[in-house]
């Protein structure tokens, strides 16, 4: 009966016979902000013309042998209307609402997809999908950096600006930042598109491409990134990379001289602690550091 009553009062409120806050006794503020949402977009939609007096003078005319109850069947119309507007509205509405999560500098997220996949995401990174038909359609968008750890089931698809990753159960890295694109698999085999061109990427290995130069390397050793352990690791990385990704994860300026933009950088720093982060992409140039403010850093 609950449920009827609703229904009925929903047709009400579409005909402006009570207010929203009459309509919060029988459901939520989130689904009145819906219900708006279908109201907006109904009015959208051209409709046959129906002239409801004209079809009650019919319906009495079959009927003139019974007797026959009067009722305002035009209004009648309009509320079983109003009805499957909201039953079918809110279906399409919260069913391909996208689900979107975002980090920001100095900030990572670790969350599950509705497969209890798992995500962890990088500082200054977005995921976004949509939780409809997840079981037969696990695909999201990514900017950013995330590590996924992908439970067995129908293709799994990271789409990215810069290229694609599909799976079916592993577990892998995805960076997709500006001018870079990595892939590395720590369990099972992964497939990586970049301009429309395939390749599989099993356990152990990475597929990088840095400025459009693509590189594949069979040496990962460990058993997964190590930022998820606050923990930035490079092999061979221009300089300006490391330093980006130092301001992602301390949430600050960083400016030093353009002569060592391109300089090749190995080793690692802490997201822990700015100061021994910076000795240890400092020392390696024989560099000094200064705070300017709390917020800016400058390289010499």
């Amino acid at each position: 009966m609950k449920g009827m009553k609703e229904k009925y009062f929903l047709a009400e409120w579409l005909a402006n016979e009570i207010s929203d806050t009459e309509l919060k006794e029988y459901v939520s503020e989130d689904e009145i902000r819906v219900y708006h949402k279908i109201v907006s977009a109904s009015n959208q939609f051209k409709v046959p013309s129906f002239n409801a007096d004209v079809a009650l003078e019919q319906l009495k005319l079959k009927n003139t042998k019974t007797t026959v109850r009067t009722l305002n069947f035009s209004k009648f119309i309009y509320r079983a209307a109003a009805v499957i507007t909201i039953v079918f509205g809110s279906y399409y509405f919260l069913g391909n609402q996208t689900q979107n999560y975002k980090t920001s500098s100095a900030e990572k997220i670790n969350f599950n997809l509705p497969d209890n996949s798992t995500v962890n995401l990088n500082a200054a990174s977005e995921i976004s999908f949509k939780s409809s038909n997840w079981k037969n359609n696990r695909n999201l968008s990514l900017h950013g950096e995330a590590y996924f750890k992908v439970v067995k089931g129908s293709k799994f698809t990271v789409k990215t600006p810069l290229g694609n990753v599909t799976v079916l159960g592993t577990q892998f890295n995805v960076v997709a930042r500006a001018n870079y694109f990595e892939v590395v698999c720590y369990e099972g085999l992964v497939s990586a598109t970049y301009k429309k061109k395939s390749v599989k990427i099993p356990a152990g290995s990475s597929f990088k491409v840095l400025s459009s130069n693509i590189k594949f390397e069979k040496t990962i050793n460990e058993p997964n990134p190590t930022w998820i352990q606050n923990n930035s690791s490079f092999k061979s990385m221009p300089y300006w990379y490391v330093v980006n990704e130092l301001e992602r994860q301390y949430n600050v300026t960083v400016k030093f001289n353009e002569t060592h933009k391109r300089k090749l950088f190995t080793g690692s720093f802490t997201h822990n602690n700015i100061e021994i982060a910076l000795k240890a992409i400092t020392i390696p140039f024989n560099l000094n550091y200064t705070f300017v403010t709390d917020k800016e850093v400058s390289l010499k």
